[in-house]
């Protein structure tokens, strides 16, 4: 039987802004009404799912967004996806911890946990939630702190699912050359080819 926790849930819009019902989760990180960039329903579904595609559901901009979609920002204030006592600032504190713990064992290494940084959720559908957790973790050799990226499925009365934990890919940067840099480059060669040859 396939796992259904594996791959990221289809990004979809819950409710459109103003539309909301009373009893809806708003977000803890939206636009606002008055704020830039003002998009469509349907372009704030393609960006959402942009986003989520690209960053496998670590680093969305939720300030860009009014709609509701399944894809929520982690908030400290809503204990709902949580059995207490504990709480989701406890709940994120002990999936980073435990994540990190089986990335040491499986790379034998000795990150120590630093501090969770940022999380994404989304329901699963059934008394399940995943959670996309960003943190930091700080090998003993090294002062710097490295940021790691956890994907659990956090289960209230079942065991968890630890899908991944890894470094976070360092961001590449491309040098994209002007035109009249490119020239100027090219008409320098000529030049010094030009004084080689004399």
């Amino acid at each position: 039987m396939a796992d259904w926790t594996i791959d990221n849930a289809h990004v979809f819009m819950e409710h459109e802004a103003g539309s909301e019902p009373k009893n809806a989760l708003i977000p803890c990180i939206r636009r606002n009404e008055d704020e830039d960039p003002y998009l469509t329903p349907e372009e704030e579904l393609r960006r959402m799912t942009e986003q989520v595609e690209e960053s496998q559901g670590f680093d969305i901009n939720f300030k860009e967004f009014r709609c509701i979609f399944n894809y929520l920002p982690v908030d400290f204030d809503d204990n709902g996806y949580v059995k207490p006592p504990e709480t989701t600032r406890t709940l994120m504190d002990r999936l980073s911890r435990e994540s990190l713990e089986r990335y040491n064992q499986e790379n034998d290494t000795g990150f120590e946990f630093v501090k969770f940084i940022k999380g994404n959720l989304h329901e699963t559908g059934c008394p399940a939630t995943m959670y996309y957790i960003t943190f930091q973790g700080k090998a003993p050799s090294d002062d710097e702190p490295k940021e790691f990226r956890a994907k659990v499925c956090y289960f209230a009365h079942e065991p968890n699912m630890y899908h991944s934990c890894e470094l976070k890919p360092e961001k590449k940067v491309h040098f994209i050359e002007t035109e009249e840099k490119e020239d100027a480059k090219k008409r320098r060669l000529a030049q010094e080819l030009s004084n080689a040859e004399k």
